[in-house]
């Protein structure tokens, strides 16, 4: 049997001290609808990890909020729900606003730059987890 290995579906960061990661912390169980994940926010002001679930329908969604993103358009994901959203939004100079907003625990907007490359690193992403979870 393969050893379990986190996958990170979104990992932003600056290379300095903002960043937003939301990682897998437990294998997928096959016929389960979600996998555990947690949710790791850090910048000069803010150390949070806010435990979730990252919902297989749902993996559709952010495949689509990664194509409006690539075409410089602002994005949320997951849309309607009741818990952790992010709202992402592009600007010009390649500077990425964020929101993350919890309801029950925590709303924070962090800014940084990615690498130009970071559409294409997170469809990657995207599929590791499809590949790791049985999704088509």
């Amino acid at each position: 049997m393969n050893e379990w290995v986190p996958v990170d579906l979104i990992h932003l960061s600056d290379g300095r001290d903002v960043s937003l990661v939301l990682r897998t912390v437990e294998r997928h169980e096959p016929r389960r609808a979600r996998v555990r994940a947690e949710c790791l926010i850090t910048t000069d002001f803010v150390n949070a990890r806010l435990q979730t679930d990252i919902w297989l329908d749902h993996l559709e969604e952010w495949e689509e909020a990664l194509r409006r993103l690539g075409a410089g358009e602002d994005a949320g994901w997951p849309q309607g729900s009741r818990g952790l959203e992010l709202y992402f939004h592009p600007h010009e100079d390649g500077w990425l606003s964020l929101s993350v907003h919890d309801p029950d625990r925590l709303t924070v907007a962090l800014g940084l730059r990615p690498p130009a490359e970071w559409i294409d690193e997170h469809e990657a992403n995207l599929q590791r987890l499809r590949d790791a979870c049985g999704e088509p």
